[in-house]
């Protein structure tokens, strides 16, 4: 049977058992519509656009990750993806209530400039960001360096860089540098939490 015709929860299988490249990009393809009225849906009223920008920048990553975790006897995938778009939205939503701060560069910039921050919330931003730019340093996976690098710093005005343009740049594919990006993140928390 051609690929492009299979079903998808063949198609996802394919994804988890092998990273299959050619299966990934199906889904995407027949379900990037759904992703995008998800978001439309729920963060058009609540979120800044260029919120909504960035979370329409992650719709091939969700995808892929929605793959991995579909489960075909709850329900169907294409809202599994909905459902993971809505809740990306209303996840953004509670965490722009709670002010919560992403760590980078801006926060770094923030923590420097602000007069709104205590001498101690000042130095703890400083110096979580130094401690993780310092385990992406020294990191024994060179690749590691380049994908965090270009992720979160790589990207213009602020923005996340797209894992496809990563992946060009280390000659990866996408899923690849997924893959790699994922593990690092699991052994860094491991390391914040044996360290705490």
């Amino acid at each position: 049977m051609e690929i492009s015709k299979s079903s998808d929860p063949y198609l996802t299988n394919l994804v988890k058992e092998d990273d299959n490249e050619e299966a990934l990009n199906l889904l995407i393809s027949r379900h990037s519509g759904i992703y995008a009225d998800m978001v439309k849906k729920y963060a058009s009223k609540s979120l800044s656009i260029n919120e909504i920008y960035d979370i329409m920048n992650e719709k091939d990553y969700v995808i892929y990750k929605a793959a991995l975790e579909y489960d075909e006897n709850k329900a169907k995938f294409s809202t599994h993806v909905g459902n993971k778009a809505k809740y990306i939205c209303l996840s953004k939503k509670t965490s722009n209530k709670k002010n919560y701060r992403t760590l980078s560069f801006d926060s770094i910039e923030y923590a420097e400039s602000s007069d709104d921050l205590h001498p101690n919330e000042k130095c703890e931003i400083k110096e979580s960001f130094s401690n993780i730019m310092e385990m992406i340093n020294q990191h024994v996976d060179d690749r590691v360096k380049v994908i965090f690098k270009e992720r979160y710093f790589g990207g213009e005005r602020g923005k996340l860089n797209t894992w496809k343009k990563i992946s060009e740049k280390l000659g990866l594919s996408a899923q690849g540098c997924i893959n790699i990006h994922d593990r690092t993140l699991k052994e860094f928390r491991q390391i914040i939490k044996k360290n705490a």
